[in-house]
């Protein structure tokens, strides 16, 4: 299956979170409603895997109250990879992509990352990435995800950023690289705190427009 680019997705890992309620979401909002709420503001979502269940056929809940633009990217666990990897359909192009994540290569994930990787997008969130393992990603099409804080950029075909904190030097680069890098199946930047994402998720939307019109311009 192949995609075409997906333009720069901002958002946060994960929607419904207690502590944005008040902070973000009205009092009086129902529970249910949230989704169609952070749809309607942000462009993305990093949907925690125990959020979606590892279960596509939860996602059409998703992309029946979803503006036609928003896009979920999946996150994966290692346990439930073989699994995702014998999915024969997707609800595409409601989810740009899979996130997974692993504490280190091993052979056994070879196999289910290139599989997973022939139906969507894929990166993976590496605890540890010794020499070569960037390399071994690459020949199956996957990717590893950036960490600005770290000052570590993204690589392979689907680029995504991981953000832990805001530090506005390392967001704007973040930003720049994601706008820059050849990514044929589109570029994203996720904020992974609850807190972190209330306090930098508009900043981040305001800066890549700023910078997107800057590229224009120039």
């Amino acid at each position: 299956m192949t995609h075409g680019p997906a333009p720069l997705l901002i958002g946060a890992r994960g929607y419904a979170h207690a502590r944005w309620r008040g902070a973000f979401y009205p009092h009086d909002l129902p529970r249910e409603w949230r989704f169609l709420f952070y749809s309607h503001r942000y462009p993305a979502v990093l949907m925690p895997a125990q959020s979606w269940g590892q279960d596509p056929a939860r996602l059409t809940l998703f992309g029946d109250e979803a503006p036609t633009d928003f896009r979920v990217v999946l996150e994966v666990t290692e346990k439930g990879l073989p699994r995702m990897a014998e999915v024969a359909a997707w609800p595409v192009p409601l989810v740009a992509g899979c996130l997974v994540r692993l504490s280190r290569l091993d052979a056994a994930h070879r196999e289910p990352l290139a599989a997973l990787a022939r139906a969507l997008p894929v990166t993976v969130d590496l605890r540890s990435c010794p020499a070569g393992c960037r390399q071994d990603l690459a020949a199956l099409s996957v990717g590893v995800c950036g960490r600005p804080a770290a000052s570590r950029a993204p690589t392979g075909p689907f680029a995504v950023s991981l953000v832990d904190r805001v530090d506005r030097r390392a967001l704007g680069a973040a930003l720049r690289g994601l706008l820059t890098v050849e990514a044929p199946a589109g570029s994203a930047l996720f904020f992974c705190e609850p807190a972190t994402a209330l306090a930098g998720l508009d900043e981040a939307l305001l800066l890549a427009d700023l910078l997107m019109g800057s590229q224009v311009g120039s």
